[in-house]
């Protein structure tokens, strides 16, 4: 089998495009594979070093509202479907699969001009514009979250399959993760992240928090991204010393599962991490993402009772107060560590790539 994948401009469509390459080399180790993508974009860095042949393509980002770049964007399109088409029928792929942003739609509108099933996957509670347009050629679209089929065209199959993470985080056990990082039954672990260019209303409303904070036990873990990280670990030479901070965390799966409470971004793969281990969360959304979508990220989590949702502009103000008072709250961590798990899906992959097996035959 052979199949064409599609995902970029963040590393939230990329990583999971990966994962899904991942298992169908894992189910099948003659099974080709190969990305497209742009020469500017962060799929040009991942994915040749994960050892997977890369193909660049032209594409542009559409704007919301029309302007000059409407025109280069549609340039751009154009010119991208063209490599594309001249790439499927040199390649002679089984299926097509793109996992979101403006990178996949030059690869799925040739798929369907060269008759090539494709298949979408929507990493987000609220799907990305290319998504959306696109499921008008996909014979499958994969969701990570419930109820989403009325967002796409009503003769593409929608699937709920969860999102793609690494399987390190479904292996992760809490005990042993917080063994490896030396904690106390006493200590109260805060893991506080900004993704990987850092966010700094999570760094200062933690900082704040901190320093509010008089119990001995609290040990707080700041990631604050390579961004921040000069001017951060600058300013945190005046922080309570309580906060440990680190500019990047190379296994966040033990940090996660060792923590008794997560802060941070709702992007949609730390959503499904999150999830994985099982760790109470308060989420902020970051408030600039297209179409709000990590609000209803985070609203999936708030629903039911596994998370919090913490506006952008309120996190200043009022996260120093929800921390303080879940911290003795161990019946309410308890239940929202059990509604959370309830959300993980293990197998996310698996469910994928049984869709584009089917596809294929």
């Amino acid at each position: 089998m052979k199949v064409i994948l599609a995902g970029g401009g963040t590393s939230g469509h990329i990583h999971p495009a990966v994962a899904i390459a991942d298992e169908l080399k894992k189910q099948d180790e003659k099974a080709e594979v190969l990305f497209c993508g742009t020469q500017k974009g962060l799929e040009s860095q991942i994915i040749p070093s994960m050892g997977y042949p890369f193909h660049v393509i032209r594409a542009a980002q559409l704007p919301m509202k029309l302007s000059p770049k409407t025109l280069r964007a549609l340039k751009e399109f154009l010119a991208g479907r063209k490599m594309c088409r001249q790439l499927i029928r040199e390649q002679k792929p089984d299926v097509v699969v793109g996992t979101g942003g403006f990178v996949c739609s030059p690869l799925i509108a040739a798929a369907h001009k060269e008759k090539v099933p494709i298949l979408l996957h929507e990493q987000n509670a609220f799907p990305g514009r290319s998504n959306r347009l696109m499921s008008r050629y996909a014979k499958t679209v994969c969701t990570s979250f419930h109820d989403m089929e009325h967002y796409f065209n009503k003769k593409a199959k929608v699937v709920f399959t969860g999102n793609p993470i690494r399987s390190a985080f479904g292996d992760a056990e809490r005990k042993a993760c917080r063994e490896k990082l030396g904690l106390s039954d006493d200590t109260f672990l805060i893991l506080a992240m900004g993704g990987s260019l850092g966010a700094k209303t999570v760094n200062e409303s933690i900082v704040a928090f901190a320093r509010e904070c008089e119990d001995p036990n609290v040990k707080i873990i700041l990631s604050v991204g390579k961004q921040r990280y000069k001017e951060v670990a600058e300013q945190a030479k005046d922080w309570p010393s309580s906060i440990s901070v680190f500019e990047y965390i190379q296994d966040p799966e033990v940090y996660m599962a060792a923590a008794d409470l997560f802060i941070g971004r709702a992007g949609a793969i730390s959503c499904a991490e999150i999830q994985a281990v099982g760790v109470p969360a308060v989420l902020i959304p970051y408030p600039y993402a297209a179409q709000d979508h990590q609000t209803f990220n985070a609203k999936a989590f708030s629903e039911i009772g596994a998370g919090i949702l913490l506006p952008d502009n309120e996190a200043m103000e009022k996260l120093p107060g929800i921390v303080k008072e879940l911290i003795p709250d161990k019946e309410r961590l308890a239940k929202m560590r059990e509604k959370t798990l309830s959300l993980a899906i293990y197998d996310a992959s698996r469910r994928i790539c049984d869709e584009v097996r089917s596809l294929a035959r």
